[in-house]
């Protein structure tokens, strides 16, 4: 059985399924399957466990990322500079958001695991706390093969249907972590507080090393930060007629729309049509501006909070092109 691919949709209907389950106190429901291997740090008071996660995912903004929108995540991730997060910055105090295509290899150091494409979030205890996802299918299919280098059998047929009925939902929980408020976050301190100036090859080595929690995290954190942004649109998309019976007999509170959110699609920047930097000024030529991130200062929060000018053609229109051999820039992850 393949991968199925989810749409904004789906999300309605897929939250009802992952409530639905976690609600299930039976041998076959969320709270038995998730405690099963629960890792020791996630077993303390503090974190949102499963039977807390199924009261928090029906008050949840339901979000999906297109895939153009998902991959400019990505790519602005490894340019990200060090930053602390915000209460503002997020979209919703909780939420669970869809990438339309994963936002993280499907290595994690020497060990293969299945790539994330959602996570649900709460802020809890003064920090966001996170519970990412993979598709269930993916997952299967890593355990089923089993893994040598963890020490990971693989799985019999029946062992594998096993699984599938134990884990009913699209989705599947790879595990938790958390983003702290007004802290940066381990993983972008060693990253400078301007990246405008540093060199592609220089940010890459700074995220090569990433885990998959910190893939994720990097992905999510400039998913919020560019929701924040004009180029950025969202669109409501309905319930489908096709769900709302089967979604309003679970809990009729579920029956949301989901934000759709994607690109805004246009060739220039607001700043290069004289509202910025350089207006005023007259140039013979057209040049390409790589993606980047810049500080811009917020009065009300009396501190910066990072914007990401995406790539771009600087000049007037008709110009001719400067060193039409650099039009082409690749982003190796």
């Amino acid at each position: 059985m393949g991968t199925t691919t989810l749409t904004a949709r789906d999300l309605p209907g897929l939250r009802a399924d992952l409530v639905q389950w976690l609600r299930d106190p039976g041998p076959l429901g969320g709270p038995s399957a998730w405690a099963s291997g629960l890792p020791p740090e996630e077993a303390r008071p503090e974190w949102l466990a499963a039977g807390t996660w199924a009261d928090v995912l029906p008050s949840t903004d339901l979000f999906f990322a297109s895939a153009d929108m998902t991959r400019m995540a990505v790519a602005a991730g490894v340019a990200l500079p060090s930053y602390r997060l915000h209460p503002e910055d997020m979209p919703a105090p909780r939420g669970l958001l869809v990438w339309e295509v994963p936002v993280t290899d499907r290595f994690d150091g020497d060990v293969v695991g299945s790539p994330v494409v959602a996570v649900s979030w709460a802020e809890h205890e003064g920090r966001v706390q996170y519970r990412l996802w993979c598709h269930r299918e993916d997952w299967l299919t890593d355990l089923a093969k089993g893994n040598p280098l963890s020490g990971l059998p693989a799985l019999s047929r029946d062992e594998v249907r096993q699984r599938r009925a134990s884990n009913p939902p699209e989705l599947v929980c790879l595990g938790a972590g958390y983003l702290p408020f007004g802290r940066v976050p381990g993983w972008l301190s060693a990253a400078p507080e301007d990246t405008s100036a540093r060199s592609l090859a220089e940010m890459e080595s700074l995220s090569r090393a990433a885990g998959r929690a910190e893939q994720a995290e990097r992905a999510l954190l400039v998913t919020w930060l560019l929701m924040g942004q004009t180029l950025v649109r969202e669109d409501r998309v309905e319930t489908p007629r096709s769900a709302v019976k089967r979604i309003a007999r679970i809990d009729p509170a579920l029956l949301a729309a989901t934000r759709y959110v994607q690109l805004r699609h246009r060739s220039v920047h607001a700043e290069e049509r004289g509202a910025g930097e350089g207006a005023g000024k007259s140039y013979r030529h057209r040049w390409l501006v790589r993606g980047h991130w810049r500080n811009h200062y917020y009065p009300s929060r009396k501190a910066n909070r990072p914007i990401w000018i995406d790539q771009h053609m600087k000049g007037p229109d008709g110009a001719p092109v400067l060193d039409p051999s650099k039009l082409v820039s690749v982003l190796r992850r």
